[in-house]
């Protein structure tokens, strides 16, 4: 159900949002796609780091995270793949928004736009997110429980990492060092 929802939404989009959904290989629960893509999609979306795999981690298969693998799963991406929507991955959803340089505006009335689709075609079928007062947004991974939003920022700063005290430096900032 959630899948049809998000889906409809944001194939709505349009402009530089316009873009496709890709229903994960072997799912049955999308109709234009009734087999999801093909492996060979599937396996370059993940390698560029655009798609997530089935969960393998003892945590994750604890929570029962791969119930029902693949089907209503899949991602849904613009032209250019700076806007991307998680359906059903370990949250519900997981709205990206991202681009390369200082352009922060951008990445954030992205972000805005693609929520807003969601919420609207959300409220349209009667549904809503589910907020505690206590706990916060409630989502389907514990670990991320509370906000429901998690903005992150990389940057490379060449030869960083090199020097002596980088790994202190980055925590005197709350910063932490990854990816690249």
């Amino acid at each position: 159900e959630l899948e049809a929802i998000v889906v409809g939404a944001l194939l709505g989009l349009d402009g530089d949002m316009k873009g496709d959904y890709y229903p994960l290989s072997g799912s049955n629960t999308y109709a234009p796609k009734p087999t999801g893509i093909d492996k060979e999609t599937e396996e370059r979306l993940v390698k560029d780091h655009f798609l997530f795999q089935e969960p393998d981690e003892p945590m994750l298969l604890s929570w029962r995270m791969e119930r029902n693998w693949p089907h209503a799963r899949g991602i849904y991406h613009n032209e250019n793949k700076t806007a991307l929507v998680w359906v059903n991955e370990e949250d519900h959803l997981r709205i990206i928004s991202m681009q390369k340089g200082p352009n922060i505006r951008e990445v954030l009335d992205r972000f805005a736009l693609l929520v807003k689709a969601v919420e609207d075609a959300c409220i349209k079928a009667g549904k809503a997110l589910e907020i505690s007062e206590k706990y916060g947004n409630i989502l389907s991974c514990p670990s991320n429980c509370g906000t429901g939003l998690r903005a992150s920022m990389m940057i490379q700063v060449p030869l960083a990492s090199k020097q002596p005290e980088f790994k202190k430096w980055c925590a005197d900032r709350s910063l932490q060092a990854r990816g690249s």
